[in-house]
């Protein structure tokens, strides 16, 4: 902002100007009493956001002063709409009271500062976080070709980095779906461009230096081996939390490098034609998290997002996310208690994150966050006795860490409990936090504030007691304050007490000032602000206690999360139907009637989904699958990617049984798509997508492909689906379902060994066309085009006609008009990879067939198999 606009300024608009000079990017909350105002540009934008009035206070500089404002009781209500809508807003607090301002003489303001930057990816206030959802902040330096990527999440402490190639960026995009990006130097975010931040990042040393001191280690290798890209980017986003916090920094793990954990790689294609956390629609019903979801809590609702987000590639981990499950499906007392223990558990990890920017002098202490702790120690207790009778003597039971978790610190949970009130509020001053009998001194004070008759009651029985006047009164009078009225009878003999002043004489009576007295006039006129500050001073007593043990109650608050996702997982699998998946490091992928989790949801009562079996052994990697639209193949397709996610996620799969080897990558290319604002037509998104599959996938990855060259012309979509088709059997080798409207396809199983064709079951009923969905061997007799048309409501007349001219053009089609599907297959460069051909060459030029044995001859063919065809390791002859 240019200096001069603040030229001529009030004092208290000097201030706003200043924090504009400061935060100019942000919306300026100024606190003025009881309301939040905005002025100027400010104003205009917010009025605009939040729909209120706009209107104006005074001019400066000769034009009115824009301006808006909200109630500070509202505040985040309004800050809630704002942030959504994308805005970054610096909270400008006032600082003392005025009266504090008066003290200090003259006419100046009350001080005011900006406390709090509040933008999308800082966010740690309650009213403003989506409960179930994470809040990831991520930060992106460039480094080549490749990009140093940290994320972490404030309100939660997770804190991970990663080195990922430049062209990986969307599928990490779509994997955290950030809510606010740093990217300094990385010039194109997609879809994400919106959420970008301004930010600098640092040069590599500096940033190392920086995270040595915030973390207060001597080297950053203490926690991994960072790259210098890793490094920058973990230092931007740190430094920006930093500044959104007034300079101080949240309690946050230390950085953890995600490179050293497989994950299944998704890219953000796949993502987007899964729905695995949202729907097209952006809604949580339609995608498979809401399908499978049965946790209780907030906290736990994320971890099991997380996994379904962030499906491994770990053997171990995944069979011990399955043994934690199992182990509370064997105790169904133990899994009905566990339930009933987090259901409506506090979500301990935002509490704690809250308290420790508390702490650090950098937020409000609300009472209600060591509330939240309190409850949720409690139902860390509940979930800990119905667990513990697991153990037994099992010492590897798979649940042992997070039992042993749960228990933070026993004396902790009993303190909160006793010195807490039942509902503590949201805010100090709101009611009373600290219960009775807790403190003696706040009591006394409460006491003083609340109950004024009875304690002059009392001191006026003590006195009367002490000085033998038994008719001696407390009296208040409007100059003299508290003094005691005694008969005349009782004046000389009162007269001998020292501390007893006489003030005033009556008729009948006399007053007498008392130093007890004055001091409970004083006391009485001071007891709120008191009472405040010694409740204010337990409560901190009480965060401190809290923050010794952060790192145990944050370990506490992931076992909660962790074992809601496992009794989720748990309450899925008993209800019938889903198992538990047998995972392999091979390349095995056999169904026995699998479902759509998300299509068999959505079923109404009463109607049962039809299950398929899916095989895609070694010897059948490949299935091509054909049948008309609306039979149910782009389910069918879904179906067997989403049992890869759910089985890598380590959690049930609805199947009767499954056995499945690990996927690296997963890749989906089904439904049409265009991208106009990028100049792609449909068929070139789906020519870009398939190009990804071809590029990356591997013998080890699953790849579901759906009608392939649909949308160019007929010969031109035949040719590039039966060259995919064959890169997929005889060069990448992966497991995948080929689901094609080209029925000529089918043709290519004498040639291509691991090709099975399969078709959606059709039946014709009275001429009536019935769908079955149901996948059986063999090649689709027609597509029954004009058929769906006709239950699409295409007019009567357009549908017999389109009928008659396919009849006719199938009574007149040539055999010649279709592809040579085999011509030039015996040299065909799809079936090999061309990296290889010169090792081959050598190999081949070393041989002299006139001298090979038959033996030799026979292992030479049998390495050719698994070279093009990936044929596993022949099977040792057993001795008879």
């Amino acid at each position: 902002m240019d200096a001069s606009r603040a030229e001529g300024a009030t004092p208290a608009m000097a201030q706003w100007f200043r924090a504009k000079a400061d935060y100019p990017d942000a919306l300026i909350f100024f606190r003025m009493g009881d309301f939040y105002e905005l002025f100027f540009d400010d104003a205009e934008a917010a009025a605009a956001a939040l729909d209120i009035a706009l209107t104006a206070r005074g001019t400066h500089q000769g034009e009115p002063v824009r301006m808006c404002g909200v109630p500070v009781s509202q505040r985040d209500l309004y800050l809630g709409r704002l942030i959504r809508r994308g805005f970054r807003v610096a909270v400008a607090e006032q600082l003392e009271t005025p009266e504090a301002a008066k003290a200090r003489g003259g006419k100046t303001p009350i001080e005011r500062a900006v406390t709090r930057l509040i933008t999308p990816g800082t966010i740690t206030e309650e009213a403003l976080l989506e409960a179930g959802s994470s809040n990831i902040l991520l930060a992106l330096a460039a480094d080549g070709d490749r990009l140093g990527a940290a994320w972490l999440d404030v309100s939660t402490a997770m804190f991970e980095t990663a080195i990922i190639p430049t062209g990986a960026l969307a599928a990490l995009l779509g994997r955290l779906d950030p809510a606010e990006i740093i990217a300094s130097g990385v010039s194109t975010l997609g879809a994400y461009a919106d959420r970008r931040a301004e930010a600098e990042t640092p040069p590599p040393e500096a940033a190392r230096r920086y995270l040595v001191r915030v973390f207060n280690v001597t080297s950053l290798d203490a926690f991994g081996a960072f790259t210098d890209a890793e490094a920058s980017a973990a230092a931007a986003a740190l430094r920006y939390v930093e500044r959104s916090q007034a300079g101080a920094l949240p309690r946050l793990a230390h950085p953890v490098r995600t490179a050293d954990h497989g994950l299944l790689a998704m890219d953000a294609a796949t993502r987007a034609s899964l729905d695995l956390l949202r729907a097209r629609d952006g809604s949580e019903a339609g995608s498979l998290f809401g399908a499978i979801k049965r946790t209780v809590s907030p906290a736990g609702a994320r971890m099991l997002a997380g996994w379904v987000a962030s499906p491994l590639d770990a053997i171990d981990a995944l069979r011990a996310r399955q043994a934690g499950w199992q182990s509370l499906i064997a105790a169904p007392d133990a899994l009905r208690s566990v339930r009933a223990g987090l259901r409506g558990a506090p979500d301990l990890a935002r509490a704690l994150a809250r308290l420790s920017l508390a702490a650090r002098n950098a937020g409000r202490l609300a009472p209600r966050d060591l509330g939240q702790v309190r409850d949720a120690l409690a139902s860390a207790a509940t979930v800990r006795r119905a667990l513990t009778p697991l153990m037994g003597s099992d010492s590897v039971q798979p649940l042992a860490a997070d039992i042993a978790a749960l228990d933070p610190s026993a004396a902790l949970a009993a303190l909160l409990q006793s010195a807490l009130v039942e509902t503590p509020p949201s805010r100090l001053g709101e009611g009373s936090s600290i219960r009775p009998g807790f403190d003696d001194e706040l009591d006394a004070e409460r006491r003083l504030r609340d109950e004024t008759r009875q304690v002059i009651a009392g001191l006026q029985t003590e006195l009367a007691s002490r000085y033998g006047v038994a008719s001696l009164k407390v009296r208040h009078h409007n100059q003299l304050g508290y003094v005691l009225e005694a008969p005349s009878s009782a004046i000389d003999a009162l007269r001998d007490f020292p501390e007893l002043i006489l003030r005033q004489g009556l008729a009948s009576a006399a007053r007498f000032s008392h130093p007890e007295l004055s001091d409970l006039d004083r006391r009485i006129a001071e007891a709120h602000d008191r009472a405040a500050a010694r409740e204010a001073l337990v409560l901190d007593h009480l965060l401190r206690q809290v923050v010794r043990h952060e790192d145990r109650i944050g370990a506490c608050a992931e076992a909660l999360a962790r074992l809601d996702a496992l009794q989720s997982a748990a309450s899925l699998a008993e209800i019938g139907r889903w198992c538990a998946p047998c995972l392999t490091e091979g390349t095995d992928f056999v169904i026995d009637a699998g479902r759509h989790p998300v299509v068999e949801a959505a079923l109404p009562p009463g109607q049962s989904y039809i299950a398929n079996d899916a095989d895609l052994s070694s010897e059948r990697r490949l299935m091509l699958l054909t049948g008309p639209n609306m039979a149910g193949k782009s389910t069918f397709l879904r179906q067997n990617a989403l049992m890869i996610v759910l089985a890598q996620a380590g959690l049930p799969v609805p199947a009767d049984a499954a056995r499945i080897g690990l996927v690296d990558r997963l890749f989906s290319r089904v439904g049409a798509a265009d991208d106009l604002a990028a100049g792609r037509s449909t068929f070139m998104v789906e020519m870009i997508e398939t190009a990804a599959i071809l590029h990356q996938a591997g013998p080890r990855s699953f790849v579901i492909i759906d009608e392939i060259g649909r949308g160019t012309g007929t010969r031109d979509g035949l040719a590039i689906a039966q060259a995919v088709l064959e890169a997929l059997h005889g060069m990448i080798r992966s497991r995948a379902i080929f689901a094609t409207h080209f029925h000529d396809l089918v043709q290519l199983d004498a040639a291509l060994p691991r090709l099975r064709p399969c078709t959606m079951r059709v039946k014709e009923w009275r001429g009536e066309v019935v769908f079955l969905h149901e996948v059986i061997e063999g090649a689709a007799e027609r597509s029954w085009g004009v058929h769906v048309a006709k239950l699409a409501g295409v007019p009567e007349n357009i549908v017999r006609r389109a009928d008659s001219l396919l009849r006719a053009a199938e009574r007149t089609q040539s055999p010649a008009a279709s592809l040579p599907l085999f011509a030039g297959m015996e040299d065909a460069p799809a079936l090999a990879d061309p990296a290889e051909a010169p090792e081959w060459r050598a190999a081949l030029a070393g041989i002299d067939p006139d001298r090979l044995s038959p033996r030799e001859a026979l292992d030479l063919i049998y390495a050719w198999r698994r070279k093009f065809l990936g044929d596993a390791e022949p099977d040792a002859v057993e001795g008879g």
